[in-house]
């Protein structure tokens, strides 16, 4: 039988305890500090994202109350003056022209505009490079005139603003939708209602992806329609 563990043999188990001990409690601290690394780190980047959310929807807030000044406003310009008048202001103000009825040439000077007493209706209307959006195009309501709408590099316009087409839908004949890089298949889907167009035009739209499908969908639907869309 062997007798008790020596003294030396003691202190060396010891020895070997306290340096197991010692790798146990690195191997926790080394794990405390990365959690406490990441947990400082998510708090950075929560608080950066959060400031971030923030700041949109001050902005945010801010263009809601624009709109609102804005819808207050037309209200009472179109008691004052009419559709036509609020319409031409709000396709000039944003870089397009309109041309009156039996006018020969088109206007495109806000500060040169009729006086508010001189009756206008609106004939044609070229948005090009202009900033409209789908949210202003409640200003075609009631323009009961509007035979031509030219909508080239509107690259603000959303493919709602298609769809809002439909104020004008019984005078509206010819229709160009071209290089206004938000506009999908989904938007140009909602032209097809416009029963009495006569000639469409379309062209440099990058984003639609399935051209045959929707000159299919135009065909079928506007056969009165003569259509042109260039690759």
């Amino acid at each position: 039988m062997s007798g008790p563990p020596s003294r030396g043999e003691a202190v060396q188990k010891q020895i070997q305890q306290d340096w197991g001990n010692r790798e146990y409690i690195e191997i926790i601290t080394i794990s405390i500090k990365k959690i406490t690394d990441f947990l400082n780190s998510f708090d950075l980047s929560c608080r950066s994202k959060l400031a971030g959310l923030n700041e949109k929807l001050t902005i945010l807030e801010r263009k809601i109350d624009y709109l609102e000044a804005c819808v207050t406003k037309d209200e009472f310009r179109l008691k004052q003056v009419g559709p036509d008048r609020v319409c031409a202001e709000w396709i000039l103000r944003n870089g397009g022209r309109v041309k009156w009825v039996n006018a020969d040439e088109y206007h495109e000077d806000y500060n040169k505009l009729p006086k508010d007493e001189v009756q206008v209706r609106i004939q044609e209307i070229d948005a090009t490079g202009s900033s409209i959006m789908a949210n202003g195009f409640e200003h075609l309501k009631n323009c009961k005139r509007i035979s031509k709408i030219i909508l080239d590099k509107c690259n603000h316009m959303e493919n709602e603003a298609l769809k809002e087409l439909h104020y004008v839908q019984d005078t509206l004949l010819c229709l160009q939708v071209s290089r206004c890089g938000n506009v999908v298949e989904t938007g140009l889907e909602h032209l097809a209602k416009l029963q009495k167009l006569q000639t469409l035009t379309i062209f440099g739209l990058p984003y639609v992806t399935d051209r045959d499908r929707i000159l299919n969908i135009l065909r079928t639907n506007m056969k009165q329609c003569k259509i042109t869309y260039e690759k």
